[in-house]
């Protein structure tokens, strides 16, 4: 047997600071290994500059690299979009990091396209106990920030910037206690 290369890991340096990233081959099945890689990659460099916090944007789903994104996680953020099978992915994800400990806050995307659904939504995270930490709105304006390659808070103002922040600060105050 010969051993087979599935992907390669990149670092990339961002003006946010370093980026790690992968590309898998098409057809390989170490997709789980590649992403713990990675994250091992940036763990170290998150380490070695004193960083307060290492964000890890997994795939969707409940497959071997979603488990290698969320192990180790302090918390997990699950963007949800108000469908049907957004809030059945959700139920499934949800039981994916509560299996392995890791608790979980919730975003509704587009959250205004669909309210009841997003009530739904929202009523079930209450019963499960997680919580809700914010509904963006639907705005064209995110394809017209990723055209020009900015991040939408910085693009431009309004509803969904002030939620974007809002949600930001709900999730540092439950990770970092408000600092």
């Amino acid at each position: 047997m010969e051993e087979q290369q599935a992907g390669l890991w990149f670092r990339s340096h961002t003006r946010f600071g370093p980026l790690f990233h992968a590309h898998l081959y098409a057809g390989q099945e170490n997709s789980g290994k590649l992403v713990t890689l990675v994250k091992q990659q940036g763990r170290q460099a998150a380490v070695d500059a004193g960083a307060e916090l290492l964000l890890v944007d997994g795939p969707p789903g409940i497959g071997c690299p979603v488990i290698a994104a969320s192990a180790g996680a302090d918390m997990a953020l699950h963007v949800v979009e108000p469908t049907v099978s957004g809030a059945h992915d959700l139920e499934r994800i949800l039981g994916t990091t509560d299996h392995f400990g890791v608790p979980s806050l919730v975003a509704i995307n587009k959250a205004d396209l669909n309210p009841i659904r997003s009530e739904g939504i929202m009523a079930f995270c209450a019963q499960q106990g997680v919580e809700v930490v914010g509904q963006v709105p639907y705005d064209p304006i995110v394809t017209s920030a990723m055209v020009q390659g900015l991040p939408v808070t910085e693009y431009a103002d309004g509803s969904l910037t002030d939620e974007l922040r809002g949600i930001w600060s709900r999730i540092s105050e439950r990770l970092l206690g408000g600092r």
